[in-house]
Order: structure tokens, then sequence, then C-alpha cells
């Protein structure tokens, strides 16, 4: 059994529009599955598969983080897996937070401090991990955006 995790903030602050939240946390996410996949895909490294259960865990922690506005891992990752109902052999996790704004700006600010840093990089470009979920979540009280990023293998 493998566990990783690794966590990151960047950016300066700006705010969402409320009425379109969800609808651009859906957004963020896509594009957040798509870059990551496109880098795997470029180093010849298997796209991972989005698994349902996964992104429901992500956005569930991503929702924690914003929360808390704490950038925290939980004590027992396979242990919220397993809650969870996700089958997993090893499992790994990523985490940040940025000011930059809701949306796109905050999504490429997201996805680049999560390359920027090799702990991320090398969980997110792992082989040993083929499934994956992503999720956004706003804090307003600070115009601050947060992520997560469940891998299994």
């Amino acid at each position: 059994m493998l566990l990783s995790a690794a966590l990151t903030v960047v950016g300066p602050a700006a705010h969402p529009k409320t009425a379109a939240a969800q609808t651009t946390a859906e957004y963020m996410q896509g594009l957040l599955v798509k870059w990551i996949n496109d880098a795997r895909a470029a180093r010849g490294v298997p796209r991972m598969h989005v698994g349902t259960k996964l992104t429901a865990l992500a956005v569930y922690r991503a929702k924690t983080l914003a929360s808390t506005n704490r950038l925290a891992h939980p004590s027992c990752l396979g242990c919220l897996l397993t809650k969870w109902s996700i089958t997993w052999s090893t499992c790994g996790e990523v985490i940040a937070g940025t000011t930059y704004p809701w949306g796109y700006q905050a999504a490429r600010s997201l996805y680049n401090a999560w390359k920027g840093s090799s702990g991320h990089w090398s969980i997110l470009m792992s082989r040993r991990y083929t499934r994956f979920g992503i999720g956004v979540a706003y804090r307003s009280s600070n115009h601050t955006s947060f992520a997560a990023g469940i891998v299994a293998g």
C-alpha cells in the first residue's frame, strides 16, 4: 500500500459570481482533468480515467479545505477511500489554494502550482495511478479557490 500527499498555495485575490459558482466549479474541474491528462499523454504516460466516486470525494475534500481555510491532508487517505467504497491498491492526494480570480485563471494557477512542485507533479504523472477525481471549491471570505485531486491505482 502506498500513500502520497502534497500541497501548495499561490496568487492575487478576486471573487466569483455566486450564481454561476457550481457551473464554474465543474468547468474548472474539467480544465484540470484535461490539462493533467494532456500532460500525461505528452510524456507517454497513459491518461487517467475520471472516476465518479473519486470526483465526488475530491469535491468533498476541496469543500472541506475551503470551509476550514486550511490546506491539510486527511490522517488516513486510504481509510477515506475505503469509507467512500472506492477500491484502491495505491492512492494519493494533491491539494492547492489560490487567490487568482475564480474560473479559468484560478484553474490555471492551481495547475501551474502543481506542475511547478516536484512532489505534486510526480504524483499526477505517476504510471501507478490509473484513476482520479478533481474537485474545486471557493471560500468567499478570503477569495481563495481550493483544489483537491485524488488518485488511485
